[in-house]
């Protein structure tokens, strides 16, 4: 085994210590795979790698992108060798044992109207309490309604999944896939982190109660 398919075989099986079953490991193989033959005469540098994996990424089918980013997130240290970075990832639950199942609705109005379709209303307290401080703070009333409009369309997507930060990164990777333009996925960016903190302390009473995250 050469030490690229170790790095490789190091990352699946740290997963499936922390339960993935058979089929998410052998998908990751198999997407991981991938991004390694692009990576193939690459140095094991950030540079190197963050310059192979837009394309790889790109390269997917759109069903299949938010699972690129998730592995492709994930396999970052492994393939630097951080050891510390991977030991901090691990304490945090900063890796996935699932494999995201996020529909791609075309674009961000598309996915705005399947929403509206389904009749989806499931806002947590934190919207709500984000939009107000969000007016006490002088955001102006359209800065709040696209706001408003970005974080349900990240509800909506999140929604069927577990309350965790894991699958929120994945929403997030989701709803970016909506929006073509490079300036609106930035500002979508700056909007997500803002409101992370808020979706954390004041979920769904059932979640609070769960003790889920």
């Amino acid at each position: 085994m050469n030490p690229r398919e170790a790095t490789l075989d190091a990352y699946l099986k740290l997963i499936a210590r922390l339960g993935a079953d058979d089929g998410v490991v052998a998908a990751r193989r198999e997407m991981l795979g991938r991004l390694l033959a692009r990576l193939a005469g690459a140095k094991r540098t950030s540079g190197d790698y963050h310059a192979h994996v837009g394309g790889f990424v790109a390269d997917c089918g759109q069903s299949e992108r938010v699972l690129a980013i998730t592995c492709a997130r994930e396999f970052y240290y492994f393939w630097l060798d951080d050891m510390k970075k991977m030991v901090e990832m691990t304490a945090r639950a900063g890796f996935s044992i699932h494999n995201p199942d996020f529909p791609w609705h075309g674009d961000f109005n598309a996915l705005l109207g399947a929403m509206r379709e389904s009749g989806f209303s499931r806002f947590p307290p934190s919207l709500g309490l984000y939009l107000g401080k969000s007016f006490e703070d002088g955001a102006d009333e359209a800065d709040i309604r696209q706001r408003e409009h970005q974080l349900k369309a990240l509800l909506f997507l999140l929604d069927p999944h577990p309350p965790t930060s894991s699958h929120y990164r994945m929403a997030v990777d989701a709803l970016l896939q909506h929006l073509a333009d490079a300036a609106a996925r930035q500002q979508l960016l700056a909007l997500v982190r803002e409101y992370f903190g808020y979706w954390q302390s004041f979920p769904f009473s059932h979640h609070r109660k769960s003790g889920a995250r």
